[in-house]
């Protein structure tokens, strides 16, 4: 597709309503400008999610609560939620 726009007395362009909202572009929405032989491109930056930092990492394991047991195993789990099932459906018929 093809698109002519044109570039304003202050170095602007603007881009066409149907285009950004096909795109999913807002105001605010950050580009790269590409120069290339003939021209250039924009193309939207998409930022990567930051990764924690250290301290955010160290943090957040030391609130993680502790289980000073052992974890349940899968047939203990099963019971309870069926034990649990049938308290509930037993709950209604009363």
């Amino acid at each position: 597709m093809t698109i002519r726009v044109r570039l304003s007395e202050t170095g602007e362009i603007a881009i066409p309503k149907d285009v950004r909202d096909a795109h999913g572009w807002g105001a605010g929405t950050e580009f790269d400008l590409i120069e290339s032989g003939e021209g250039a491109l924009l193309r939207q930056v998409v930022l990567s999610p930051r990764r924690p930092s250290k301290e955010q990492i160290e943090a957040f394991l030391a609130s993680r609560p502790r289980i000073n047991r052992p974890f349940p195993t899968d047939n203990e789990i099963e019971r309870i939620v069926l034990e649990e099932a049938k308290r509930r459906f037993d709950a209604t018929r009363d």
